[in-house]
């Protein structure tokens, strides 16, 4: 998908989860939270040269929002480099190693895989720790950066899974692959925008409930907690994923 596309569907999706909590969360930890998907919605094309991680904009992104959008992105390419050559480079020689197999760099490999992101999100947030050690900043929120971080890589192979080329979430030790028929290009394809609205409207609903309903903010948070994977269940039926036979 597109870099707006993983942008838009990750921040809905984390906007849903966190609207039932949203008035007692503390602002600098919904930033933190936000800032972290964000960042890490874009963190697994970092295998990709002409990714959107890497040239401080996100292609699409329109107006006042589109503004703030590109506004945060300026600080993308600090990460993207990072992860490229410091994370992905360095990891791909070891699994090598590990797994005593040649190991070709190329697109939807290593840093789109579990594993990949998971080890991704721990040595980044080693590298945040030293720098911050050594500039005498707060660790406090540093777990909650990299937690968010990981959960916005995770819903990038999520969105990643809907498309043809789909993601093979075991590499380097499978190569099957889990794909859909959402098409990254052309004007025609509007699933994923389709989705990012009914995600969007479900936080607005969220935020609204207390108002209108007598739910308390706990009912809401386990109705997002169980709802939220429900709408993804459905968005991959309507994108028809399933586990392709064999990687090419």
């Amino acid at each position: 998908m597109r870099g707006d596309q993983h942008v838009s569907l990750s921040l809905a999706t984390a906007g849903l989860l966190i609207a039932p909590s949203l008035p007692v969360l503390d602002p600098v930890l919904i930033a933190v939270l936000l800032f972290g998907v964000f960042v890490g919605s874009l963190a697994p094309d970092a295998d990709a040269v002409d990714a959107a991680i890497f040239n401080g904009r996100i292609g699409g992104a329109k107006g006042k929002r589109g503004q703030v959008v590109n506004g945060l992105a300026v600080v993308l390419p600090i990460f993207g480099y990072t992860i490229r050559y410091l994370i992905y480079y360095p990891l791909s020689l070891v699994f090598m190693l590990l797994l005593r197999k040649s190991y070709r760099h190329r697109h939807r490999g290593l840093l789109h895989s579990f594993a990949g992101v998971g080890l991704t999100s721990l040595v980044l947030s080693g590298y945040l720790a030293l720098i911050l050690t050594w500039l005498g900043g707060p660790l406090a929120l540093l777990p909650i950066y990299g937690c968010a971080f990981f959960a916005g890589c995770v819903l990038h192979l999520m969105e990643d899974t809907c498309t043809p080329a789909g993601v093979a979430w075991l590499y380097p030790f499978s190569r099957r692959r889990m794909a859909g028929r959402v098409k990254t290009q052309g004007s025609f394809e509007v699933r994923p925008t389709a989705f990012a609205i009914v995600l969007a409207a479900a936080a607005a609903g969220m935020l609204v409930a207390p108002f209108v309903t007598g739910a308390s903010p706990e009912e809401l948070w386990y109705l997002a907690l169980v709802g939220t994977p429900v709408l993804w269940l459905l968005f991959m039926l309507v994108s028809r994923v399933r586990r392709e036979r064999q990687d090419q």
